[in-house]
């Protein structure tokens, strides 16, 4: 039995069923498989792939996301590599179809893409039931969140002293050195906006806009998130802000404010609970 999906590349990709062996190339795609309870059927990894700690270490690694080692994949004989758009090179997929393997590139920019990520991911494993269960978890959560959001956006204009937004804007950096932030088309601004935020860089030609901190500075955000990764952002990067611009609505009002990596730009089975986690981050 097979079963043939398109992906992100419109790629015809036609899977034989069952699935026993299969290559991740996407650290929050390998901690998916495991929360489906299909970590069994995984033979190759990145090395940063690393959650859930204590099962991952038993799966092979073959090199990064960005630097994969194709010779090792090839060896391994997968029945499929997954990657993202987002993490994997484009000319790495190519030669490792190239080698004969099928590859199956997803590309989530929303917190909904996600979900449906992980129910694509329950069909190819033979998992649709624990899929459905995240999803359905997940889905649940998204419409709650907007709900509320439109409630405190409807109270605050209500207020005698409101907001001088209805919803708190955001910006989300991702690097530093130069500055860098989450632009368009990003799953990261998606669940600002899921979460009730303004995503201030929605609309930046750009997904990752370099920014001089005067040009941050012109956006006048009221939250300043700053994740752990791609670049770890620690205390001493808020006291920049603090020190040098006192006058930002997110200085001022002391919303400069740390947050989980995984949580804001892995997606998948963990998705739901990193709402809950960065909800609380994004409100007044």
């Amino acid at each position: 039995m097979s079963l043939t999906l398109t992906d992100r590349t419109f790629t015809d990709v036609t899977i034989e069923q069952p699935l026993r062996r299969v290559v991740s190339l996407v650290p929050s795609t390998t901690e998916t498989i495991f929360a489906l309870g299909r970590g069994e059927i995984l033979v190759g990894r990145t090395r940063y792939c690393i959650s859930p700690a204590a099962q991952v270490k038993a799966v092979p690694t073959v090199g990064g996301t960005k630097d994969p080692d194709l010779a090792a994949i090839a060896a391994l004989q997968p029945q499929l590599v997954l990657a993202v758009k987002e993490e994997n090179r484009r000319q790495d997929i190519e030669a490792l179809r190239a080698r004969g393997l099928n590859v199956y590139v997803d590309s989530p920019e929303t917190v909904e893409e996600a979900l449906a990520h992980v129910a694509v991911l329950g069909r190819m494993l033979d998992a649709s039931e624990a899929a459905d269960d995240i999803v359905r978890v997940g889905a649940r959560a998204v419409v709650g969140y907007r709900e509320r959001a439109a409630e405190r956006e409807q109270t605050h204009s209500l207020r005698v002293q409101a907001p001088p937004h209805p919803r708190p804007r955001v910006m989300a950096f991702i690097w530093k050195d130069p500055w860098m932030a989450v632009g368009r088309d990003t799953y990261l601004g998606d669940v600002i906006a899921t979460l009730g935020g303004t995503h201030v860089l929605a609309r930046h030609p750009d997904r990752y806009p370099r920014l001089e901190p005067a040009q941050v500075e012109a956006f006048e955000p009221d939250i300043l998130l700053f994740p752990s990764e791609p670049w770890h952002f620690k205390e001493a990067d808020l006291d920049f802000w603090r020190e040098q611009f006192p006058h930002l609505p997110a200085v001022r009002h002391n919303r400069l404010r740390l947050c989980d990596g995984q949580d804001a730009v892995w997606f998948g089975a963990r998705t739901p609970a990193a709402l809950k986690r960065l909800a609380p981050l994004l409100e007044w």
